[in-house]
């Protein structure tokens, strides 16, 4: 900061020889007094010393405050952010029962709600109190289906270039149990709509072919992904018209039993769209160009059980994570990158550490995504969950999260928690894990903050028996520990 030195100048007086009385036997005089000189008004040195530090330290605190907010709103659009929590956390309202989140726009969520006799809405509800802002009903009830059907989710997504709207895709299929299976009911008709977030006004409504199971916007364009008859086909259309811009197919006809009902989809790039069918993913230009399809194929362990495998799109790589089992699979467009080991799941990563991997040998090891060496490596063998956050890499494990330094692998500090909680959640502030209550690693748990720096306490408060916690769409939401058992969810706040 640049500051100014205020100068100024003595006024003077016209000078005249006067006569002063100096005692009482002096002459009289009539002469009359000087009038006073103006003399310049010194100021201490140090008291502008002392202003000029304080500007200044000022000055530095208002810089770093504007950064640390910057900080915060960017790590805001990170997916699995949570928004901000208060030290006195409480339930703020009821999820209810039908509620399928699909996309947050600001203060207003969009939901589908599915009642029981399986007629769907969609709903735009405050964030902060759960009440319904407004409703559109978007398919009839359908009485003839089985008592536990399960429709479809109605999948939204916020639309880039259209500030304040979402796009959601609404199909008429689900699930019903048959004899003791589940047997999927198709679609006969698929809808695309667009709607503005605050109100629910619809702005487009059309058609898309049935297939269709995820979508994502691009630019003023939306690109649709389903499966045909083992083929998986993705079509790039205008948004709003429908107008066909190209199509392209990829064979993933061996790609698993539930290749045909998983498709997932979504940008890694602006040039880039990543599909997650089954055990593999396609890369497709969005210019149309299909870039390269990997598969995990399924390994036979020593004990001759089929191991895991998995894909999934990691936004944070520019890429997609495919594991198989015994080894990692780094999809870009450009490449391919074969790691030793699986990956690990993670369920934050703003970016901080570029380019990193991680993956267990069976102890967890960090590399490099662009060409595939080895960063650094640590003694942990059951590492579970991972937040990659403002340069740390925290890493939940079986009974405990450890806090690495992304660009060393240097331990900076660990805890002890109860056994399988769930992953480590962030609000961007702290670190939110589970832990135990009165000394007891056993139900019911504490929700406790920790410090990023330190990984000292900051807060806890407790949890509703019986429940854990997940992020949905920035919200923190209480789940059940058993699935089996009833639990009305909760929005914490």
């Amino acid at each position: 900061m640049t500051t100014g030195r205020a100068g100024y100048r003595a006024r003077m007086g016209r000078a005249r020889r006067v006569e002063v009385e100096l005692g009482d036997d002096a002459p009289a005089t009539d002469a009359a007094p000087a009038p006073a000189r103006d003399e310049p008004r010194r100021r201490p040195w140090w008291l502008a010393a002392v202003l000029a530090v304080v500007l200044v330290l000022v000055g530095a605190q208002v810089v770093t405050d504007q950064r640390e907010r910057a900080a915060r709103a960017a790590l805001a659009a990170v997916p699995g952010v949570l928004s901000p929590l208060d030290d006195v956390v409480r339930a703020a309202w009821q999820v209810d029962p039908g509620t399928r989140p699909g996309a947050r726009v600001g203060d207003v969520l969009v939901a589908g709600l599915v009642s029981d006799d399986q007629a769907v809405a969609l709903q735009g509800l405050d964030v902060a109190t759960g009440a319904p802002v407004w409703t559109l009903e978007v398919l009839a009830a359908r009485g003839d289906w089985v008592p536990d059907a399960l429709a479809d989710t109605v999948p939204c997504a916020t639309v880039p270039a259209r500030p304040g709207q979402v796009a959601c895709l609404v199909t008429e299929g689900g699930w019903g149990r048959v004899d003791g299976r589940w047997v999927q009911t198709p679609t006969a008709t698929a809808r695309l709509l667009v709607l503005d977030a605050a109100d629910g006004t619809v702005r487009v409504d059309r058609e898309v072919p049935p297939s269709t199971q995820s979508f994502t916007p691009s630019g003023q364009d939306v690109l649709l992904v389903g499966h045909e008859g083992g083929t998986l086909h993705v079509r790039a259309q205008s948004l709003a018209e429908g107008t066909p811009r190209w199509q392209v197919t990829a064979d993933v006809a061996d790609d698993g039993p539930f290749a045909e009902v998983t498709a997932t989809s979504g940008l890694l790039d602006a040039g880039t769209l990543g599909v997650v069918h089954g055990r593999g993913v396609t890369l497709v230009a969005t210019d149309g160009e299909v870039l390269r399809t990997v598969v995990a194929e399924p390994r036979a362990a020593l004990s001759g059980v089929t191991t895991t495998s998995s894909a999934v799109l990691a936004p944070a790589l520019r890429a997609a994570v495919v594991g198989d089992g015994e080894r990692t699979t780094v999809v870009s467009a450009t490449a391919e990158v074969v790691l030793d080991g699986t990956p690990v799941r993670v369920v934050v990563d703003d970016g901080s550490v570029p380019g990193l991997v991680l993956t267990r040998t069976p102890r967890l090891e960090a590399w490099d995504a662009g060409d595939g060496t080895r960063r650094w490596g640590t003694t942990v063998v059951d590492a579970q969950d991972v937040v990659v956050l403002r340069g740390r890499v925290h890493v939940g494990t079986s009974a405990a999260v450890v806090t690495y330094d992304g660009a060393t692998g240097a331990e900076l500090w660990r805890t002890q928690r109860p056994t399988a909680t769930g992953p480590p959640q962030t609000d961007g502030r702290h670190l939110l894990v589970l832990g135990g209550r009165d000394g007891r690693h056993r139900a019911p748990y504490d929700l406790v903050a920790l410090h990023v720096t330190d990984g000292t306490e900051a807060w806890r408060t407790p949890l509703p028996a019986g429940t854990s916690v997940q992020g949905l769409q920035g919200l923190l939401v209480t789940r059940p520990l058993d699935p089996v058992v009833p639990t009305v969810a909760q929005v914490l706040r």
